[in-house]
């Protein structure tokens, strides 16, 4: 019992004391939450603890490299009082910088064609205008100043130099057709042009050296120092060969042997009376060793055999048959007329100059006598016309 006494009499000793204590402790006072948006992380840490607080940190991703480790925001407003030890949430920038790019070779490139190819490399072009002079390099790149295969990061600009071309006043092609290159050079040259020159084969000397055509139309307006296409002749003298000597030679020989020489034989024929001439090369026009061009003619004299032919005897026949059967043996047949009495030898062949069975070479004339019948009076009236027309003619000499 007396230790149940004494446990009461500190219990409720304690009662009294504590309650006496715990009125004389005070609670700890809330405190203003700092403003740390834009300071770096371990300055704004810094600043928290120092005020009694405590930053909870939460990343967020930027793109520009001066955020990152910067307080973007905090969470609780400044100025806002927290009991000391209270968490701050604050938002802190973290950058990564992108994987860099190798700078593509733009130089000679069209613009366009650079703008793409830069691009494709995420990076831009920082375009800066050149004059140029020659038509060919306007809107082309002529330089980068950043050189080919040096790491940017994406988005960087590269600078590159572009060509600029402005066309002068344009001028008239003139006509130079028909005149020697050298004429025609100096007249395309007055007029601020150049010729592009064509040589074209042509087989007449007189044409050597000049303008057959230009392909650029007269009076066509072209910029100064442009190209004018002429077509120019060339002659070239074909290599000459020698005239072989071929006379005295068979026809085909002859022909053979110029032939070789590359010329061409040109054949007159004459009837020769040797037998062994016939076919034989009688004589040639170029004498030998003269140089032809190739292709050139040799007139050659050939000689013409032809085996004599009897003369048939058409005496008694028509003038008709006569012909007919002169003309068959290669005989050429001509006629006179002698006046007949008698009926049965009108129109029959009296005569002829060549006797029958006579040799003689092909072609050979042969002159028949004809009879034409007449009566007595006939006759008589055809002498006495023939005798008065002879009255007014001189008298002959004796000796005719």
């Amino acid at each position: 019992m007396r230790r149940v006494r004494i446990l009461i009499a500190m219990i409720a000793a304690f009662l009294i004391v504590v309650p006496a204590a715990l009125a004389q402790v005070k609670p700890p006072q809330p405190v203003p939450v700092p403003n740390v948006a834009g300071m770096p992380l371990n300055t704004a840490q810094k600043a928290l603890v120092s005020a009694g607080f405590n930053a909870v940190v939460t990343q967020e991703n930027v793109t520009d490299p001066n955020k990152n480790n910067i307080v973007l925001k905090q969470q609780v407003a400044p100025g806002t009082t927290l009991a000391k030890g209270s968490s701050v949430p604050v938002v802190v920038g973290r950058y990564m910088a992108p994987a860099q790019q190798p700078v593509p070779n733009v130089v000679g490139m069209p613009l366009a064609e650079a703008q793409a190819a830069l691009s494709k490399a995420k990076l831009n072009a920082a375009v800066t205008m050149q004059p140029v002079d020659q038509p060919q390099r306007n809107n082309v790149v002529l330089t980068q100043n950043v050189p080919a295969g040096k790491p940017l990061s994406p988005g960087s600009m590269v600078p590159i130099v572009v060509g600029k071309y402005t066309p002068p006043a344009r001028v008239n092609v003139p006509y130079v057709t028909g005149k020697p290159l050298g004429e025609a050079q100096k007249i395309l040259a007055a007029n601020k042009l150049n010729a592009e020159v064509t040589m074209q084969p042509v087989a007449e000397p007189q044409r050597n050296g000049m303008v057959m055509g230009q392909k650029i139309a007269v009076g066509t307006p072209v910029a100064p120092g442009s190209m004018v296409p002429v077509i120019v002749g060339k002659y070239t003298a074909p290599a000459t060969m020698p005239v072989p000597n071929v006379t005295g030679m068979p026809l085909a020989s002859a022909q053979k042997a110029l032939a070789a020489n590359k010329l061409n034989a040109v054949v007159t024929p004459e009837k020769v009376t040797d037998k062994s001439k016939g076919n034989i090369v009688l004589k040639q026009q170029i004498a030998p060793g003269t140089a032809l061009a190739p292709g050139s003619q040799v007139a050659l004299v050939v000689g013409r055999y032809e085996e004599p032919v009897a003369v048939p005897n058409v005496v008694g026949m028509s003038p008709a048959q006569a012909q007919s059967v002169l003309m068959r043996a290669k005989l050429n047949p001509s006629f006179s007329y002698r006046t007949v009495n008698d009926t049965q030898r009108n129109n029959r062949v009296l005569d002829q100059n060549v006797r029958a069975g006579t040799a003689v070479a092909p072609g050979s004339p042969v002159t028949l006598v004809v009879g034409r019948f007449k009566t007595t009076a006939e006759a008589v009236r055809e002498i006495q016309n023939r005798q008065q027309s002879n009255l007014n003619q001189p008298i002959p000499a004796d000796n005719k």
